[in-house]
């Protein structure tokens, strides 16, 4: 079956998706009593949880010691793993939680958006991964071939044109940013949430 184009309107506005952005952070943990300490960097964080690239696979549930540039010590358990790296829950009282988030609002704002220390978020294939998606007051099929926080890859016999502002499932705000050979990629207005990204999530 052909691939359908479906195109905005002549005189449609098209409005440019935000940006989206984190600064990323090196640092190294080590799991008391253990003094061994390894590298990591940041790959997503939230004032409660953080995703942290590394090359030493800790189990779920090891308590980690980590120290991170521009933040300090923290101090958590890992709380689930992924392909090259883990995620760890933090333990941070209430009021120094909110300081946190506002400290990484502010680093988030003023961070140069530099290549050289941006990279891509974790990546998933999620359980539900068909699902539609609405553009034009059109809602049609498609299959979440690979999500991230930003951004996914989408099935569909569709073709819709980079620019374009669709909804994916009930109410993720997106732009489409290229074609695929299976149908064409978005990237979100804004981050998913890190507490709720993983292969359970619903769009």
């Amino acid at each position: 079956m052909g691939r359908h184009d479906l195109r905005p309107k002549n005189g449609e506005e098209r409005v440019a998706a935000e940006t989206i952005a984190e600064p990323r952070f090196d640092g190294r943990f080590s799991m008391p009593p253990d003094q061994r300490r390894y590298p990591c960097r940041t790959i997503d964080m939230s004032a409660e949880i953080v995703a942290l690239r590394s090359d030493y696979r800790p189990a779920i549930g090891d308590r980690i010691a980590l120290d991170l540039d521009r933040w300090g010590r923290f101090d958590g358990a890992v709380i689930r793993l992924f392909d090259g790296g883990f995620t760890l829950g933090l333990e941070v009282a209430d009021r120094a939680r909110a300081h946190v988030a506002m400290q990484f609002a502010w680093l988030t704002r003023h961070f140069a958006p530099d290549a050289a220390q941006y990279r891509a978020h974790e990546r998933l294939r999620p359980k539900r991964r068909f699902t539609t998606f609405t553009v034009a007051q059109v809602t049609l099929p498609c299959e979440i071939l690979d999500l991230s926080r930003s951004g996914a890859s989408l099935k569909t016999e569709v073709e819709v044109p980079p620019g374009v502002k669709v909804t994916i499932g009930k109410r993720t705000q997106a732009e489409v940013i290229r074609q695929t050979e299976d149908g064409f990629a978005v990237r979100f207005r804004r981050l998913l949430p890190l507490e709720i990204f993983d292969e359970d999530i619903e769009l």
